[in-house]
């Protein structure tokens, strides 16, 4: 079936950039209202607004240097991930590539919850991205951009506790770890695991941290992880001593387009992994086992940096990055990991003043530009997809045909192959001898009750629609079916589907070896089983008034997209017919 995956993702990625444009002017009219508000509001009741605005935004500098520098990276992380699922092939990738592997892979349960989101994108591609780029934007902003003694900011960190446990669930599938062939160069646990544990330590007490209670948690929590890949790396049943699998990651690097510099490591890593999968595997468990206890009980300044070492070179040859290839949605897990482990470095301790050096004294900004950033947040995180939400509700959109389907597609402008067979009043139909009209040529079977009158359907309430203009249209449907192909079966169709008072409608069948030439020219395939209905591709040309084939749009059988392929196609007509 033709079809250009380029195409649909440039269409859709040109309609997201459009969106996230159009939010972020509102983004910025909204916190430019907010700041003047609250000039206002300060100018009018000071101590008032000063008291409310403390409590809400913060207000105190002295915040924990380790604290404000896991804060910060949390922040920063969200911001990537929101700009990584702002690429454009997202809206028509991301559920095939990303969510369809996932729930193939994973237990039936994790499947179920996964699916409902699946179908919600496919209708709304744009918009289901557009609200995920958003709130992952919003948090980091809040996290950034808030004080960290405000209610705001605990809000924040609560929020990304809760996205990132539901992202772990139905969009990294539990870090991988219900699927076979779990891996430590892979990712596993998942770095939104990693994310819901910064959120966590981010929001224990100032008393803890000024004990450096986290600091300890965070080199236990990382030597736990590092223990974790260790054992997956380890058990037989994941698959990491043969060669296949142990190099897999590294091939798929490989596979990115990227600088020789950076790839002629991970090549050479790999080649070693493929040709001594048991020695390089053993190596591996040792190290992460080793790192992971030594956090546990060995000295944090010798652990620590051995640690950072070991998940940035993770980070680099077994998961490239994490963000190259397009569909990346966030850096993976070896850099959060690192930054994680940074912040539990030992703490330089003063005499007389146990933390003193582990004290951040900072200039607050003034409380009405402090609000003015504060909506920021707020706005990306709450507003913008409360309002993208709502269309959530309704029809799938025009557009989610392009990453469901395959949308309308242009083709090289080749001569559309002529036939000539009869229509259901058995009058002969030859292609060439429509020249002056725009046809839509079709192929369906008439004895199927299950997407072929959905297709015809939807091309008759596209010429409905065309008005005027539908007289320079005609609509041409081939027999697909090798045991159905009489007149009599074509005419049946049209009656029962209500077509025959469409002038433009033409069913056309003939002998089966016609039949079975102009499928093969126009490239449909066709399955006869032995019990059921046939099958066959579907799909519709579009052929311009000089006999050339121009246009394609794939498969629009699906009845959840009935309206909107419809005014897809009425659109493309509208748009050859110019």
């Amino acid at each position: 079936m033709p079809g250009d995956g380029s195409t649909r993702s440039t269409e859709l990625g040109a309609q997201l950039a459009s969106s996230l444009l159009q939010s972020a002017l509102l983004l910025l009219i909204v916190a430019s209202i907010f700041t003047a508000l609250s000039l206002w509001l300060r100018g009018g009741q000071p101590q008032a607004f000063q008291r409310l605005a403390s409590s809400w935004v913060g207000s105190r500098p002295d915040e924990p240097h380790r604290h404000r520098m896991l804060r910060f990276g949390l922040g920063l992380f969200w911001l990537a991930d929101g700009a990584l699922q702002a690429q454009p092939r997202m809206p028509a990738g991301f559920v095939s590539e990303v969510l369809q592997p996932g729930i193939a892979g994973g237990p039936d349960w994790v499947a179920s919850l996964v699916n409902p989101l699946a179908t919600a994108w496919q209708r709304h591609p744009v918009t289901a991205d557009s609200i995920t780029v958003w709130l992952q934007i919003g948090i980091g902003l809040m996290i950034l951009l808030t004080g960290w003694d405000g209610l705001l900011q605990r809000a924040a960190l609560w929020l990304s506790i809760g996205w990132s446990l539901f992202i772990w669930v139905t969009g990294e599938f539990l870090g991988g770890l219900l699927q076979s062939g779990a891996s430590w160069l892979t990712g596993a646990p998942g770095s939104v695991l990693v994310y819901a544990l910064a959120a966590a330590l981010l929001l224990r007490s100032r008393t803890a941290w000024e004990r450096s209670v986290p600091i300890r948690t965070i080199r236990r929590a990382v030597g736990a992880i590092l223990v974790l890949g260790a054992g997956l790396q380890a058990i037989p049943a994941e698959g990491n001593w043969s060669a296949g699998q142990l190099s897999e990651p590294f091939a798929n690097a490989l596979r990115v387009a990227q600088p020789s510099v950076l790839s002629r490591p991970i090549r050479s890593v790999g080649r070693l992994a493929a040709e001594h999968p048991t020695g390089f595997n053993a190596v591996l468990v040792a190290l992460l086992l080793t790192v992971g206890v030594g956090l546990w009980v060995g000295r944090a300044s010798v652990f620590v940096p051995l640690g950072v070492a070991l998940c940035l070179l993770t980070w680099w040859l077994g998961q490239d990055f994490g963000v190259l290839g397009g569909l990346a949605t966030d850096p993976n897990t070896g850099l959060p990991l690192a930054l994680l482990l940074l912040c539990g470095a030992p703490v330089n301790v003063a005499a007389g003043s146990p933390q003193a050096s582990d004290r951040t004294v900072g200039r607050v900004p003034r409380l009405p530009v402090t609000v003015g950033l504060a909506s920021l947040g707020l706005t990306s995180l709450l507003l913008i997809p409360a309002i993208l939400a709502l269309s959530l509700l309704g029809p799938a959109d025009a557009i989610a045909a392009l990453a469901d389907g395959g949308g309308v597609v242009a083709l090289d402008d080749r001569s559309a192959p002529d036939f000539t067979l009869a229509d259901q009043r058995g009058r002969p139909i030859t292609l060439s001898a429509q020249h002056g009209k725009l046809v839509l040529l079709t192929f369906l079977d008439p004895v199927c009750s299950d997407e072929c009158p959905i297709i015809a359907n939807q091309l008759a309430a596209a010429i409905a629609a065309l008005g005027p203009q539908a007289a320079r249209t005609e609509i041409i449907a081939v027999d697909s079916n090798p045991v159905f192909h009489n007149v009599a079966d074509v005419a049946a169709f049209t009656r029962s589907h209500g077509l025959d008072g469409l002038a433009e409608w033409h069913f056309v069948a003939g002998d089966a070896a016609t039949l079975q030439r102009v499928l093969e020219e126009y490239d449909v395939t066709v399955s006869v089983p032995s019990v059921g209905m046939i099958s066959h591709s579907e799909g519709i040309y579009f052929v311009s008034a000089d006999g050339r084939r121009v246009a394609y749009l794939g498969d629009g059988a699906d009845p959840k997209l009935n309206r909107s392929y419809s005014d897809l196609i009425a659109e493309e007509i509208r748009r050859e017919l110019r």
